[in-house]
């Protein structure tokens, strides 16, 4: 029997929980999974706690999962929502969020709250909405990928640094990182039409780097992606640019072109490079970088 038919089988059981906590999420992370774990308890739920062990654990755990918990809760930032998720392929569990680590977008996006005890009523008592993730290279993502600077800053990242100061690393990666850009150039096909474009961030949603809105288009719900397309070869143009996102003004920007789509593909131009995709903030592949939106929605546990 298939894990997928197993899950048929067992379906009509009662609502259990598993909750994936990121134990390098944080002190704060850290303290606020255990309030919420305290607060669903006190609300009659008593979920199924796991504790990552590194890299790549919370995959391998829930694809040896076989008693299909209803609720899969992730605990921590974007990268354990994106082990999350990926591990759950295949898998009809709902999708619950603790936010923590870095950031979490994803819950932004969903408008998450961030007390304790809110969070355990969205969990317990919230309502389920539909949520289209995407691939890249084959690999979920929850809320985006990113190609050249994106993925050089992400590349980058001091991981000691980020440990001890969480944003600081990017902010240090981003200045290094600016020196080398427009010196890649990307052929970027959208549904079947060509663009081209020196970096680009491919999205879900509207919020970037935590709060930050970035793609006012985009709509997690819909079976579509938003494409933000740097056409400027210029470092002090995208610096510009950088500095206008905390305001929401960037695709008002004339050398950035902002193109909806759920079928792209990205290929470097007259380059050799493997150059590094990210996805919800850790490299996930190589380039060339095939994008799609999946046909099914992942139902994802909102306020009411």
């Amino acid at each position: 029997m298939t894990q997928r038919e197993y899950c048929r089988v067992n379906s009509r059981s009662p609502r259990r929980y598993l909750v994936i906590v990121n134990p390098a999420a944080g002190r704060h992370g850290l303290a606020l999974a255990e309030d919420v774990l305290a607060a669903m308890r006190r609300r009659g739920v008593d979920p199924q706690v796991y504790r990552t062990r590194g890299p790549g654990d919370a995959i391998e755990f829930l694809r040896g999962q076989h008693d299909c918990p209803e609720v899969v809760v992730a605990a921590g930032g974007d990268g354990t929502v994106n082990e999350v998720i990926n591990g759950l392929v295949g898998r009809h569990a709902v999708l619950g969020l603790i936010p923590g680590g870095t950031t979490n977008v994803l819950a932004t996006e969903l408008g998450y709250p961030s007390a304790a005890e809110d969070i355990a009523a969205v969990l317990v008592d919230g309502r389920e909405k539909p949520v289209f993730l995407s691939r890249v290279n084959g690999r979920r993502f929850g809320m985006m990928t990113g190609i050249g600077y994106d993925a050089w800053v992400v590349a980058g990242v001091d991981h000691d640094i980020k440990k001890r100061f969480g944003k600081l690393a990017y902010v240090l990666s981003m200045l290094r990182q600016l020196r080398a850009f427009g010196q890649h150039r990307y052929r970027v096909s959208i549904d079947g039409k060509v663009h081209e474009a020196y970096s680009m961030v491919i999205t879900n949603g509207r919020h970037y780097a935590g709060s930050y809105v970035l793609a006012r288009q985009a709509d997690v719900s819909q079976p579509e992606l938003q494409v933000i397309l740097v056409q400027t070869q210029s470092a002090l143009r995208f610096l510009a640019m950088l500095l206008l996102l905390p305001f929401g003004l960037v695709e008002k920007l004339s050398f950035i072109r902002s193109v909806s789509g759920r079928d792209i593909r990205v290929e470097l131009i007259g380059e050799t490079t493997a150059d590094p995709v990210q996805a919800d903030g850790d490299t996930v592949s190589r380039m060339p970088a095939d994008i799609r939106v999946e046909d099914v929605a992942t139902q994802v546990l909102v306020p009411r």
